[in-house]
């Protein structure tokens, strides 16, 4: 299956796109790629760099938006603004030093009162480093 181009699902650019692609996604599980450089960290924790954990949840909220957007239009829903509403029960569990390449994989869990709920991992050289449940809704515009 072709998977669509992270930026064809999500609205985040520039720096503040943090996935390269996608590399899987089901009606229930995302998963994609993003790749930290040391000058993307640049000046966190200067002589010895690591990516912040606040960058390894972006990029499962990240995550999270393109699979509910792709669910979204597979139902032929009108696209609207993916916004994170909620972590909980976020560990970090080992630094992510770069040159990295983070896996980021999302477990839809329901949706409630417009609320989708999932269960994210983030991953670098096949280790598990972030973990969290995400809650996540779209805006349309009004």
């Amino acid at each position: 299956m072709d998977l669509p181009p992270i930026t064809e699902l999500i609205p985040h650019r520039g720096r503040f796109l943090l996935l390269d692609r996608l590399v899987r996604l089901t009606d229930t599980e995302a998963e994609a790629v993003g790749r930290f450089g040391i000058e993307d960290v640049e000046g966190h924790f200067p002589g010895r760099p690591i990516v912040p954990g606040v960058l390894l949840l972006e990029g499962l909220a990240q995550t999270l938006a393109a699979a509910d957007l792709a669910r979204r239009r597979g139902k032929g829903e009108v696209p609207g603004t993916p916004l994170l509403t909620g972590f909980e029960k976020v560990r970090f569990r080992s630094p992510v030093f770069p040159p990295a390449e983070v896996v980021y994989t999302v477990v839809l869990q329901g949706e409630r009162f417009g609320l989708l709920t999932a269960r994210g991992t983030s991953r670098a050289n096949g280790v598990r480093v972030a973990t969290a449940t995400l809650t996540g809704t779209v805006v349309h515009p009004s």
